[in-house]
């Protein structure tokens, strides 16, 4: 009895469009720094994975910031912070932490204006 009860019910999810692929999960947004910890990937990947993370959580400001620390890494200073001078433009519209705006505004005045860029 049990077993036919179950059967339904696999049938009846199945037919009701649950069936098939799972939809994906938006990428954790700690998995942009995270891969330096993990095997590594190579700097195209790991900075195309910092992108898809902030494609995925554009409002989240922690998100802009590691992919700005990850691509300085990776010689492309001049790249991310022209990214992080789009994302100041933005900055009141942006989900953060005190501690997010410190790094933020640490990353764009100490690093990217020093450099001569003015956004």
């Amino acid at each position: 009895m049990v077993h036919r009860t179950l059967t339904a019910l696999v049938v009846l999810l199945g037919s009701c469009g649950f069936g098939g692929e799972l939809p994906q999960a938006k990428p954790l947004t700690s998995g942009c720094l995270a891969r330096f910890a993990q095997e590594p990937l190579e700097p195209a990947e790991h900075m195309a994975l910092c992108d898809h993370i902030v494609a995925s959580h554009p409002q989240l400001l922690r998100a802009h910031v590691d992919r700005f620390v990850v691509w300085q890494h990776y010689g492309r200073e001049r790249e991310a912070c022209q990214k992080l001078f789009d994302v100041e433009k933005a900055m009141a519209t942006l989900t953060s932490t005190p501690d997010d705006q410190e790094d933020f505004h640490f990353s764009v005045e100490v690093i990217c204006r020093k450099q001569g860029g003015d956004g």
